[in-house]
């Protein structure tokens, strides 16, 4: 044997023992590898699904947002209708009723009274009772310079009011109570009167309801002789109470129009 035979054969197996631990270690970074890559694979998946979940919840935040804003936006809009209206004042609405409002007089007192309902010969002026109560002749009702004459045709002492037919039919004078309305009015609505103090025809003065009742409502617009009998109406133009009684101490008091239906009127 000579010496390169020997040498051959003791580097045999040296060569294939590197190779063996070379093929483990190659298994074994690829192994690792692939495991490194399930690892991100699962982690990007995790990430993805957190990602489309907090996705998910924003969206509906927005829709709730949208929907709060859809809210929101009808309400800013209602509020500025109110005040529109609020900025244009009770003036359109006195001119209106003015027209149906009148002095009423008898040869015992002075009052106001109001077109409440009309038919096909003559309107019936609503007013309080002890505007004409001792009257021992006609009425005279009074608007604008222009005079009718009226008869009573229907006393209730007990509520205090009365009704002055008249067989005609003043131009511009809209009944006002033409359907009869069962509401009551709340306490801090906005309240008009419209009367004749003093003689003073078509005056007209505002405030609130201060107190409801069974039968009376009570508010601080102002109010003096010559006032009863005259309409007590809301800022939507429905007259809520007659006026009876007041003193301009801002303590004033209308009988609900509802008490009409209790004698004078069917409802």
């Amino acid at each position: 044997m000579t010496f390169d035979e020997t040498w051959e054969e003791r580097r045999r197996p040296r060569l294939s023992g590197t190779l063996t631990a070379a093929a483990v270690a190659g298994m074994l970074l690829v192994g690792g590898l692939a495991f490194a890559l399930v690892r991100v694979t699962h982690s990007l998946s995790d990430e993805r699904s957190a990602r489309q979940a907090e996705m998910a919840t924003v969206n509906d935040r927005l829709r709730v947002l949208e929907l709060h804003d859809s809210a929101l936006s009808s309400r800013v809009g209602t509020a500025e209708r109110t005040l529109k209206r609020r900025d244009v004042g009770v003036a359109p609405l006195a001119k209106r009723v003015l027209r149906s409002v009148f002095t009423v007089e008898t040869d015992a007192g002075l009052g106001t009274g109001f077109v409440g309902w009309q038919d096909a010969d003559g309107v019936y002026v609503v007013t309080a009772d002890h505007v004409v109560k001792d009257a021992s002749t006609g009425v005279s009702l009074t608007r604008s310079g222009h005079s009718w004459q009226g008869d009573i045709s229907a006393e209730d002492p007990v509520n205090d009011l009365a009704v002055i037919r008249m067989s005609a039919h003043p131009e511009g004078a809209t009944p006002l109570w033409q359907d009869p309305r069962s509401g009551a009015p709340s306490v801090g609505d906005q309240l008009l009167l419209i009367g004749s103090p003093f003689g003073l025809s078509g005056t007209v003065t505002t405030g609130v309801v201060s107190r409801v009742t069974p039968k009376l409502v009570q508010t601080d617009a102002a109010a003096n002789p010559g006032n009863s009998g005259g309409p007590a109406v809301d800022k939507e133009g429905h007259v809520v109470g007659v006026l009876v009684s007041g003193g301009g101490e801002n303590i004033n008091f209308a009988v609900r129009i509802d008490r009409l239906c209790a004698k004078l009127r069917p409802c």
